[in-house]
């Protein structure tokens, strides 16, 4: 009788399972981000989508604060919109129990056409919200459903389209607290072990780039009487760059390694406690995301 093969974990399900057994308080929010982590890995490493234009990309523009995102499309009407949605409505489905039904709906929507999931990032990010409350309405969902799945999505593709011109960005010097891809604010900061350089990542596209580490990537504050790290107990490599400025946090990585296997979303989960402490301090997150809204 011929043995059951068990399914090998991918590489980000190995990294969650540290994550985990790194802060065992963080199991309830990986777990249920784990079915659309492992769905995106899956789908930015099938998905064949045409590159973006970096003929468009003019560094003229990036240096004077306009990212990739303003200069040249990232979402095209021809895109595996429907394969996409339905795999991330799936994960939605397994990972929130809460939204399972909804889920279930966004689903069959998608499917029979009723919902094309283009519309909502046809003139991006203006046509997200427009979408959100018409989907809303018209299906009879919680928001939150809505919301997470275009997030998923738009993080597929944005991921998926803009590998590979992270290098050519880097060459023009960006110097902004936000991402020179798509735009948005960071969600960690990185200061690397041997070349104690800031590198802040992006998690809605993936990107990570250089700032300055005695700047508030948010308000620009420059001074070291407004600008904090804190931590819990000894654990000075995890911490939350905070400024009293603009009343934001960051949580920050400091001395880590370029060697192994990461996920910085993955590692951004495992410090949620960070956040939690930083919120109830009356402190906002510098990005405000699926897993730090509470």
């Amino acid at each position: 009788m011929a043995r059951k093969t068990e399914r090998k974990p991918s590489r980000v399900e190995g990294l969650i399972e540290d994550a985990i057994g790194k802060n065992p308080h963080s199991r309830e929010l990986l777990t249920a981000f784990k079915p659309l982590l492992v769905v995106r890995e899956r789908l930015i490493g099938e998905l064949k989508l045409k590159p973006a234009d970096r003929a468009r990309i003019d560094g003229e523009k990036l240096r004077r604060g306009i990212p990739c995102i303003g200069q040249t499309p990232f979402f095209f009407e021809d895109d595996p919109w429907k394969a996409v949605g339905l795999a991330v409505a799936g994960a939605v489905r397994e990972g929130f129990p809460a939204l399972a039904e909804d889920a279930a709906t966004l689903a069959g929507a998608i499917e029979a056409g009723k919902i094309r999931l283009f519309d909502a990032f046809a003139d991006y990010p203006d046509s997200v919200g427009a979408a959100l409350d018409r989907w809303t309405a018209e299906t009879h969902i919680k928001p939150q459903a809505v919301a997470l799945l275009l997030g998923a999505v738009a993080g597929i593709i944005l991921r998926a389209r803009s590998a590979g011109i992270g290098g050519d960005v880097e060459k023009t010097g960006w110097d902004r607290g936000t991402c020179p891809i798509c735009g948005a604010s960071p969600t960690l900061s990185v200061i690397r072990e041997k070349i104690t350089e800031r590198w802040l990542h992006c998690s809605r596209c993936g990107h990570e780039w250089r700032f300055t580490r005695m700047i508030c990537p948010g308000c620009g504050l420059e001074s070291p009487s407004g600008i904090d790290y804190f931590y819990v107990d000894d654990r000075r490599q995890e911490t939350a760059f905070t400024c009293d400025s603009c009343k934001r946090y960051l949580i920050t990585l400091n001395h880590v390694s370029d060697l192994g296997e990461t996920d910085r979303d993955v590692t951004a989960m495992g410090l949620v406690h960070l956040d939690l402490i930083m919120q109830e301090r009356g402190f906002a997150p510098m990005c405000r995301c699926e897993w730090n809204t509470f």
